[in-house]
Parts: structure tokens; sequence; C-alpha cells
């Protein structure tokens, strides 16, 4: 009853819930300290190479670095940053993108069940801390969300524009991250195992086959014009590819592999390009693999429990806790290394830290659970009658390809939004009966 009774409170103030989290995340990037390391860094970092050299990304100094990485991501970055040169631009972009990621997967919950249910969802999406705390980073995995939301939005329309425009956003969201190819895999599932004429299926696929096309000939093109090759993706295909296949693979990621006497190192690799290392560690992956296949599967369980057993990638900087998560922490705490336990900072500081852990765990593991309990009730329906299978097909492409690689708590970013869409409709049904209803009602498609 009290929990019906905050979400009946919630869905009334809907508005003003809207603009304090407005407000919250402002506070945030304008007010907090949003200096980048690891990935956030590197990426700020190219793109204050192209405006040093008044290009565009990937510049001919990029040539020998290990890999291209997300070109359309990163010549956004070029452009934001050349307005206003500031992580506190890349932190308001950031809001951008949370917000249209919001309106989006409220947009698509709405035409597959009710509005009621986008407004649940709505207050799961605004309490699920990670997003706020993603804005503070400089990743990747807002914009493809946009991008991937936005291609099954418009695919969802099945109008001959909308799924053209479908495979522009589906081709942007490969531009990011390459996992977005999943999503046409997932397409292509549906419209050739649906019950419609083969013609019509065939016509649609072609639309956004088009579409893809269209945008991947432009971009690669368009990097062509500043870079001599065409490229309109990551390249870090098989350097992923190499973390998880070696003697030191352990599931999760683990640069050991790169080591002087290991498999993936290369001498005076400042000297290869690009394109000389890339097929060098795809084919030392290939090696290793053929010769340990019954290894290389037996880390694939590692790889889900690497990316599903916690969710703290970003939670930390909440309280401006810049070079602490969960996996150090307990890693210092199993290795007796706890007595620099968060280094100096205010035991008040500390306790709060593990305090919004184990609340922010409590949320994430209740989103998941609910989720696995709704597909075990519904699978049969959601594959016979319903719109929410291109969801599902998606996650668990997504899910294998990067079973083939490593696991690490960011790559489930897109599984837990898209798990928000299942669970709302799930919620608000059980708000109104009283009582948990896990199934949803066949009037619900």
């Amino acid at each position: 009853m009290k929990l019906e009774r905050t979400l009946n409170f919630l869905q009334r103030n809907i508005k003003t819930l809207l603009v304090i989290y407005l407000i919250i995340q402002l506070s945030y990037v304008l007010f907090s300290n949003l200096s980048y390391k690891s990935d956030s860094l590197y990426y700020f970092n190219l793109a204050q190479d192209c405006l040093k050299l008044h290009t565009f990304y990937p510049a001919p100094v990029h040539l020998y670095q290990d890999y291209i990485i997300a070109p359309l991501y990163i010549n956004i970055l070029v452009l934001l940053l050349s307005i206003f040169n500031s992580e506190i631009t890349i932190g308001l972009f950031n809001i951008v993108l949370n917000f249209l990621q919001l309106w989006l997967v409220y947009k698509i919950t709405e035409k597959i069940f009710s509005r009621e249910a986008a407004r649940i969802l709505v207050i799961i999406y605004i309490f699920y801390l990670s997003t706020l705390g993603l804005i503070l980073f400089n990743f990747t995995e807002l914009m493809f969300n946009v991008f991937i939301f936005s291609s099954i939005y418009f695919y969802l329309q099945k109008k001959n524009f909308r799924l053209f425009v479908s495979g522009i956003f589906l081709a942007a969201s490969i531009a990011v991250r390459p996992v977005g190819w999943a999503v046409l895999g997932a397409y292509l599932i549906c419209e050739l195992f649906s019950n419609e004429l083969i013609k019509n299926n065939v016509k649609k696929i072609g639309l956004i086959i088009f579409g893809l096309v269209l945008f991947v000939l432009l971009f690669g093109s368009f990097n062509y014009s500043h870079f001599g090759k065409f490229i309109f993706t990551s390249t870090n295909g098989p350097v992923n590819l190499l973390i998880g296949s070696n003697d030191d693979a352990t599931g999760a990621y683990n640069d050991k592999v790169f080591e002087k006497g290991k498999i993936g190192y290369i001498p005076d690799s400042q000297n290869k390009t690009y394109v000389e290392k890339e097929n060098y560690w795809l084919q030392q992956s290939i090696n290793w693999i053929y010769k340990h296949p019954l290894k290389y599967v037996s880390l694939f369980p590692l790889k889900i429990v690497h990316m599903f057993i916690w969710d703290d990638f970003s939670v930390y900087r909440l309280l401006d806790l810049k070079d602490w998560d969960l996996y150090r922490v307990i890693k210092n705490i199993i290795t007796g290394n706890d007595e620099h336990l968060l280094g100096d900072n205010p035991l008040v500081l500390k306790i709060s830290y593990f305090i919004l852990l184990i609340l922010h765990h409590v949320y994430y593991f209740s989103i998941v659970i609910l989720f696995i309990l709704i597909i075990s009730k519904n699978f049969k329906a959601i594959f016979k009658k319903s719109n929410l299978k291109i969801f599902l097909i998606f996650m668990m492409l997504g899910i294998t390809i990067h079973l083939l690689t490593f696991g690490d708590a960011r790559f489930k970013y897109p599984n837990i939004i898209t798990m928000m869409i299942f669970i709302a409709p799930v919620i608000y049904q059980s708000t109104v009966s009283k009582k948990l209803m896990l199934k949803y009602k066949p009037e619900m498609f």
C-alpha cells in the first residue's frame, strides 16, 4: 500500500519530478569536478587532437593508434568542443541525451502498452542512478542508446519513410558502437519469421538497409576525405576479442595480453598502423581460440557475471569519488588491502558511499529479477503477439556479441533501460490490482 501511494503521488507530480531531475543534473555538471580519466579522457584527448589540427576524427595523426574508436561520437565531440572547449559542454550535452533517451523509451512504452505504463517507466528511469552518474563521464552509452531507441521507435511505426529513417539511426548507432549490428539482426529475425507476406517483409528490410547503407556511404566518405581511409565504425573488435581469448583471460578487461612476452605484444608498435596491429591481433585471437576452444567457451559464464553482478560503473561519481568503484572495494577487502579503503576521505563520505551502493544495487537487482520473472511468465505471448520481441532479440544478440570479447558492467546499460520497458506495465497493473501481476493481459498488446 505504501508503494502504491508513493507511485500514485509521483505520477500526479511527474512534471515536478522531471524539473527536480533536471536541476540535480545541472547542479552536478556545473558545480562538480568533471576531470576525466580512462576512456572518458581518451575520447576527450582524441577530440582535442582534432581541434588543434583543425580537422575531424580520425585525423592522419591517428593512423598509428591501436584502433579507431566511435568515429561518429568523437566527431560530435569535436563539433561541441569547437563551440566551447570544456568538460561542461559534454556534461550539458549528456543531459540533453539523457532526456532524449527518456522521451524515446516513454513514447515506445506508450505505443506498446499505455500512457499510464509510460509514466511509471519515467519514475523507474529517474531513480536509476547509473544514468544520473553517466552524465559526469565522457562515454558513448547515452548517444548509442539514443540512436538505438530512435531506430526502434521509427521501426515500430511500420511506415515506409520511417523505416528508412530507422535504418539511418541504426547506422548512426553502429558508427558509435558496433554492437548496434545486433539491432539489424533483430529486425531481420522479426521480419523473416513474421506472419506477413514475404514481399512486405522484404520491402521493410530493404528500406531499413537502404537508410543504413546511405548513412554508411556518406559518413565513410566524409571520413575518407580527411583521413584517406573509408571508416564508419570502430575497429577495436580484434583488440577486444584478444582480451577475451588468451592465457590470462578472466572474462573481464585484462590487458596483460599486451605485455612483453604475451601473444598480444607488438614490438615497435608505435610505428605500426592500426590496420597492421588489428590484423595481427585478430590472427592471434583466431589461433588461440582454435587451440583452446573449451577454455574460450568456459569463459562465457564469467563474462555474464562481470556484466551483471554489479552496477557501479558510474554511481561512485555521484559522491565525487573518482578512483573507486565496487569492484575495487571488494578486491581490496579480499586481498586484505583495506586499511586505505577509499583513501583519506572523511568517514561520513565512506559511510554514505556504502549506503548508496547498497540502496542502488537493491534497486538494480529488483529491476533485473522482476524482468526475468516477467519474461518467464510471458515468453510465448511476447514472441507471438507483441512488438516487445524486437527488444528481447536485440538483448540476446547484443549479449552474445559481448560473450565473444569480454564482460564489463557498462556493456549491459542498454539492456537495463530496455528492461524498464518490460516491467513498467507490470508495476502499473500491480498498483491498480493491489497485488503483484507478473503476467501481461492480452489486451495490453
